[in-house]
């Protein structure tokens, strides 16, 4: 025997060493169904497919279904490379021949033929090393149906997290479950889907799951998840309160509605210092605070808190309020020879100053102040007898604006903006408090905004609630992080996100509040322990910004234009007519995986 031959000889037993090595791999790892083939070039590049024979026995018992997750453990370099089935062709004996009957006879015995799949790489593991597939895969590889663990491992799915649902392998569940860490929540999480696709099951899912530690801040616009909570957990409700007339005017009051409302016991609310009130709800204790939002404290940074307020107009606004209120200071300095202090003007204004009133007129009853003799001017009037004074807002404010030399056409948009939110109801109600964080007794936290949805059905109402209890809450962590105050994750929940963060191409809509707050909560909350975990069935809607800023998306039943868009085109036989729960989710940790959402008990 030659050299050469001696050589030959040698590197045979070496592959057929290594063949054996790769097969006793892969049968560790799961069940070997085929190989790759012979009989073309195999290629790894972004767009190739890995083709695969697999013999008539394994395909009648592996039950190989397009979608299905299969790998191939390489020959010469120990690679494990995980795909998913692409297409599957079966072919007669006689297609193979090129030979067409004329008779179409039965003949079981021609279809006992091998079985030739086209495998979609996605990924490789070499050793510990997890990366895309880029490496070349040698001809007669053995493929197998690999166990659950190694699939999770190759497609870097977090050993703890929230679970989400299980992969959805070759039409059907399989037992590897698909979480999402911290970090990944940190970064954020938009939920895609068209109406019934199971958007909300999937944040109830979220809010619900134990797998790490966390709160939730929870913006809920039809009480669902309120009804979700009370029959699982004790929790805290923020009641929006809208103005009505013959309205209630205690804490006590409010929480008799909401228990009312939805099935509690009314006999059980207890008082809490003025700070909301507890009610027992289904054998849990839910924390209920009437909330509004008080004017007069938020009446500088009003046109902040606002994603409606024209850009022209809250260019001024700042400056308007300072010297309404110098108006309001200096308005009896005539009479008592001294301007108002501050401490004075708000005794004056906060329990009383309303949008409407700012463009009307507030009447109080003086105390601490000695005027002798009753009087009338064009912005303030007083009566002894009653001891009133009446401060002509609405006069003030415009005889404001004029001195500024504001256009007609800003003033009116302002005018009509307050008009708007006076209607609202949602300013300074009687019976309400402030939001304190640092009070509530619960790490689940639901805005219940079903409250202002039934009685004004208002956009701007609702987005204007979120807007001001985000900025309180993004403060509140500012100040922990600021202090270095460890602090849990805490996720903000919201359905319908395109409500809350609208496009802004439009005059109605300001750019600078609604992308400033979504740059706030989402870029600067990272590293404050915040995620936000948003849910749309039109995305075509919501703010680009959001879209670019969540690094996890779960992508549900959807149409064609949707699923382009957001480069998913090839999941759209998947996607298009996916019954509930099924979906596509990408994250910081891994690419594109089918998964069916599950809801947690």
């Amino acid at each position: 025997m030659s050299s050469e031959e001696r050589n030959l000889e040698n590197v045979i037993d070496e592959l057929r060493k290594k063949l054996d090595d790769a097969e006793n791999e892969a049968s560790k790892y799961g069940t070997i169904i085929g190989r790759v083939t012979r009989y073309e070039t195999v290629t790894v590049n972004e767009n190739e497919l890995v083709g695969v024979d697999v013999l008539f026995d394994n395909y009648q018992n592996s039950d190989i279904k397009r979608g299905q997750y299969l790998a191939i453990r390489s020959i010469i370099k120990p690679i494990i490379m995980l795909g998913q089935v692409y297409s599957i062709s079966r072919a007669d004996a006689l297609s193979r021949l090129g030979i067409r009957e004329l008779t179409y006879p039965r003949d079981p015995s021609t279809i006992i033929t091998t079985t030739y799949i086209a495998l979609r790489p996605i990924a490789e593991m070499e050793g510990d090393k997890i990366r895309p597939a880029v490496s070349p895969i040698d001809p007669q590889s053995p493929v197998f149906i690999p166990n659950p663990n190694l699939i999770k491992r190759i497609l870097r799915i977090p050993e703890k997290g929230i679970v989400i649902g299980k992969i959805f392998s070759g039409g059907e569940e399989i037992e590897a479950e698909v979480k999402l860490d911290q970090y990944a929540l940190r970064h954020h999480t938009l939920i895609l889907g068209t109406t019934g696709s199971g958007k909300t099951t999937l944040l109830k899912t979220i809010i619900s799951s134990q797998d790490i530690e966390k709160s939730t801040l929870i913006f809920d616009r039809q009480g669902d998840f309120v009804n979700f909570l009370k029959d699982r957990k004790d929790f805290s409700v923020l009641m929006p309160v809208v103005e009505e007339p013959n309205s209630k005017v205690s804490i006590q009051d409010h929480v008799e509605d909401f228990a009312n409302w939805y099935g509690c016991d009314p006999n059980t609310i207890n008082v809490v210092n003025g700070y909301g009130a507890f009610v027992r709800c289904n054998n849990h204790d839910v924390f209920v605070v009437p909330y509004s939002i008080n004017f007069y404290d938020n009446l500088r940074n009003f046109n902040k808190i606002t994603p409606y307020f024209t850009a022209r107009a809250s260019m001024y606004w700042e400056a308007i309020i300072d010297e309404l209120l110098d108006k309001i200071r200096y308005s009896l300095k005539d009479k008592i020879n001294r301007g108002l202090t501050d401490y004075e003007i708000a005794s004056i204004l906060r329990d009383n100053l309303t949008p409407g009133k700012l463009i009307g007129n507030i009447s109080v009853t003086l105390s601490g102040i000695s005027i002798s003799s009753n009087f009338s001017k064009d912005e303030v009037a007083y009566d002894p007898k009653t001891r009133t004074l009446t401060f002509h807002m609405g006069k003030m404010l415009r005889s404001v604006m004029k001195e500024l030399e504001l256009a007609y056409s800003t003033q009116d948009v302002i005018v009509r903006t307050l008009k708007a939110y006076d209607s609202y109801g949602i300013f300074t109600v009687p019976g309400t408090v402030d939001f304190r964080l640092d009070k509530i007794p619960n790490d689940d936290v639901v805005v219940d905004l079903s409250w202002v949805m039934e009685r004004s059905a208002s956009i701007e109402a609702v987005a204007t609630i979120a807007y001001k209890v985000l900025e309180d809450f993004f403060a509140w962590k500012d100040e922990l992080y600021k202090k270095k105050q460890d602090t849990k994750l805490s996720l903000i929940i919201m359905d319908e996100a395109h409500e809350y963060f609208p496009q802004t191409d439009s005059e109605n809509v300001s750019k600078d509040i609604v992308e400033g707050l979504i740059n706030k909560v989402m870029r600067l909350g990272r590293v404050r322990n915040m995620g936000v975990v948003l849910a749309t069935h039109v995305p075509e809607d919501l703010n680009p910004l959001v879209l670019q800023l969540a690094n996890t998306k779960v992508v549900m039943r959807n149409e064609s234009h949707v699923l382009r868009r957001i480069g998913l085109e090839e999941y759209e036989d998947f996607l298009k007519h996916a019954i509930p729960g099924l979906g596509i989710v990408y994250s910081i940790n891994f690419s594109e995986i089918p998964i069916k959402t599950i809801l947690t008990s």
